[in-house]
């Protein structure tokens, strides 16, 4: 198993789905695509689960050390679960919003700050999502040694972030290995590679 096979089974299983004509996608954030990540679909294969699990421990050697791993809700809430029991660490999750009962917390599973600490989240387009998280964390008083992807975008330019991002598989990378299966022909390289240089612009 590879970060190639990776790809492919991720387009296989229909976890990544692409269109190259209308109708678009559309993301949480209101903005059209031709891509889908649907990462919940990969929660109903053990066997890659594994492998992602001990793919980002891997990707993860040599980056700040940290104490615990703390998922986005709620794409990230499983894969900070099964990276801590791997690591043997603790686990928490940060909401997008402070809970409206309760004890009104925006982190939840860490008593108290753990840090430094790793966030995790299942993908990054824009940013916004795991920027809001961090912001939580840090004004909670867990400070981040760094984040890690299981897709990145990919996005040209900088982020709005003060901590190292790995990414387990980016877009670029996977249009190239889905193109060496043949799956894509080179006018559909060409538009998805035009779409993500635009910054996610789809000019029809």
């Amino acid at each position: 198993m590879t970060l190639e096979s990776y790809a492919r089974f991720l387009w296989e299983a229909e976890i990544v789905q692409v269109r190259t004509a209308p109708p678009w996608f559309r993301w949480a954030s209101g903005k059209e695509s031709p891509v889908y990540v649907d990462h919940r679909r990969l929660l109903s294969y053990p066997r890659w689960r594994a492998w992602v699990v001990q793919a980002l421990e891997s990707r993860l050697r040599g980056a700040p050390s940290f104490r615990s791993v703390v998922g986005v809700a709620t794409g990230g809430i499983p894969w900070a679960a099964w990276l801590s029991a791997h690591l043997g660490l603790p686990m928490g999750y940060v909401r997008p919003e402070p809970k409206g009962h309760g004890l009104g917390r925006q982190v939840e599973g860490l008593p108290a700050p753990i840090g430094p600490v790793l966030l995790i989240e299942d993908l990054l387009s824009t940013g916004g999502s795991l920027h809001k998280a961090a912001q939580a964390l840090e004004a909670g008083g867990f400070p981040i040694a760094a984040a890690v992807v299981l897709w990145s975008y990919d996005v040209p330019g900088p982020l709005p972030f003060g901590f190292p991002l790995y990414a387990l598989l980016t877009f670029p990378q996977a249009v190239a290995f889905w193109e060496k299966a043949g799956w894509l022909s080179s006018e559909a390289r060409t538009f998805l590679l035009n779409w993500h240089r635009a910054g996610f612009q789809l000019y029809l």
